[in-house]
C-alpha cells in the first residue's frame, strides 16, 4: 500500500509524495500535532466514513505548519522565489509553448497534440491564471481525490473557468523536459514547485494555512520524526 505526505495551501493540496517526503521549506519547529474528528476530514484528500455514526470519532493529524506570509517569506530569502520571478517563469513557459504551436502531451497512454494550450497562453495574463488558480482552490476539486480531467476549452476566448479546467488537467507533457511540471497542478503555466507556491500564495491570505502533512507516513511507520512530540504528549497526559 502508498502512503503519502501532501503540501497543502490553505487546506488545498498542491503536491505530494510517496512513501517518504523531502521537508522542503518547513523547519523541525514547525511540527504539530493535532486534533480532530473523522467528520472534519480534509474532503480535497479522503473522503468521510460512510457511515455517519463514525463521524465524531476522534483521529490525529502529524503536520508541518506555518502561516502563508511567513513561507513567501522563506521562500524569498531563501530561495529567491517571489512574484517577478514568477512573472518571468511565466513568460518562459508561455515562450516554450508557443515555440511548439501544437505541443504534445501524453493522455493516459496516448500521445496527442494540444494546440489549445498554446491558444490559452497567447489570449491570457499571468493575472488571468492567478483568478482561475482562485477558482480551483475555491472548487475544492483536486486532481488528487476525484482524478478528475475536465474537457480541454476550445477557446478563441479562455474566461476564469476555461484557465481552472486546464490547470486541473491530467496531460502531461510528452517530449519538452522545460515544460514538465514538478508539482500537481499539471495545466498552471510554470514547471517548478517553488513558482507554483509563489502562485498560490499570491491568491490565499496571509493568515491561510500552509502545511505539510506527513499523518499517513507516521500512522503507518514510515518515518518517525514526530516521536519526541508523541511521547511528550503521552507523558503529559500521564502527568
Amino acid at each position: 500500500m502508498t502512503f503519502r505526505a501532501y503540501y497543502m495551501f490553505d487546506s488545498y493540496p498542491v503536491g505530494w509524495e510517496q512513501d517518504n517526503y523531502d521537508r522542503w521549506l518547513f523547519t523541525r519547529d514547525d511540527r504539530i500535532i493535532r486534533k480532530r474528528t473523522k467528520g472534519q476530514r480534509n474532503l480535497t484528500v479522503h473522503d468521510l466514513p460512510e457511515n455517519r455514526l463514525e463521524w465524531l470519532e476522534p483521529e490525529t493529524d502529524y503536520l508541518y505548519l506555518t502561516t502563508a506570509d511567513e513561507l513567501g517569506w522563506r521562500l524569498k530569502r531563501k530561495r529567491g522565489y517571489d512574484r517577478p520571478a514568477l512573472e518571468a517563469e511565466f513568460e518562459r513557459y508561455k515562450r516554450e509553448m508557443i515555440r511548439h504551436n501544437a505541443p504534445s502531451f501524453y493522455v493516459g497512454d496516448e500521445c496527442v497534440e494540444v494546440p489549445q494550450r498554446t491558444n490559452a497562453l497567447k489570449a491570457t495574463t499571468l493575472d488571468d491564471w492567478l483568478l482561475a488558480l482562485q477558482e480551483v482552490i475555491r472548487s475544492r476539486v483536486s486532481r488528487l481525490k476525484n482524478g478528475i480531467s475536465p474537457p480541454m476549452p476550445t477557446g478563441p476566448s479562455f474566461d476564469t473557468k476555461a484557465l481552472a479546467d486546464i490547470i486541473l488537467t491530467n496531460q502531461f507533457p510528452a517530449r519538452d523536459a522545460d515544460l514538465i511540471p514538478c508539482h500537481a497542478l499539471w495545466g498552471f503555466p510554470c514547471s517548478a514547485f517553488d513558482h507554483l507556491a509563489v502562485a498560490m500564495l499570491e491568491v490565499i491570505p496571509e493568515d491561510a494555512e500552509c502545511a505539510l502533512n506527513i499523518t499517513e507516513l507516521v500512522e503507518n511507520d514510515c518515518v518517525y520524526c514526530f516521536e519526541d512530540l508523541i511521547l511528550a504528549g503521552e507523558e503529559s497526559t500521564l502527568a
